[in-house]
């Protein structure tokens, strides 16, 4: 059990995503997230084209925002122990191999934390991740960049490559 810290709230963006089983992964993953953080918001959880055109099936994939007085490092390991649960297996080597339930930590509070590469790249380099963002969130303004989740959404991904639809099943 991972010990609340006497921290304010902050605000946090959390990259959802799974391809094995994600009826089943995504409501756990996300009634977890509830009972973790507060707040809890949920984007358009979407159905999208493997990375790199590989022979997987689709994944769900959407976005979190929630508050939480833990400290990045102590959310990165919840969210670590929440893939574990799910029966995430890592292949070293393989980033892009399917998975059960993948939890990234996409932004914490409204600065950069170098050490940690936050925010995430992937935040707006992945249409799956920054449309699902913007909906959310539309007047984030992306630290390092300048622009809200909304104007990068806007300007990066007028047409989205990888997201194929909503996905049909019970988020829970």
């Amino acid at each position: 059990m991972i010990p609340s810290a006497p921290h304010p709230l902050q605000p946090i963006l959390i990259g959802l995503g799974s391809n094995l089983c994600p009826e089943t992964h995504v409501p756990f993953a996300l009634r977890e997230l509830r009972t973790a953080f507060a707040a809890v918001r949920v984007s358009t959880i979407y159905w999208t084209k493997p990375l790199k055109d590989l022979p997987q099936p689709p994944y769900a994939n959407g976005v979190v925002a929630a508050s939480t007085p833990l400290l990045p490092c102590q959310v990165k390991r919840l969210l670590r122990s929440l893939e574990d649960r799910a029966g995430r297996t890592r292949q070293p080597g393989d980033s892009y191999a399917p998975r059960s339930l993948d939890l990234d930590l996409l932004a914490y509070g409204d600065g950069l934390i170098p050490e940690l590469s936050l925010p995430d790249d992937e935040l707006v380099e992945r249409d799956f991740v920054l449309l699902p963002a913007a909906e959310l969130c539309p007047g984030w303004r992306h630290p390092r960049l300048g622009k809200t989740l909304a104007e990068l959404a806007r300007e990066l991904f007028p047409a989205p490559p990888n997201i194929l639809r909503p996905v049909e099943f019970p988020l829970g």
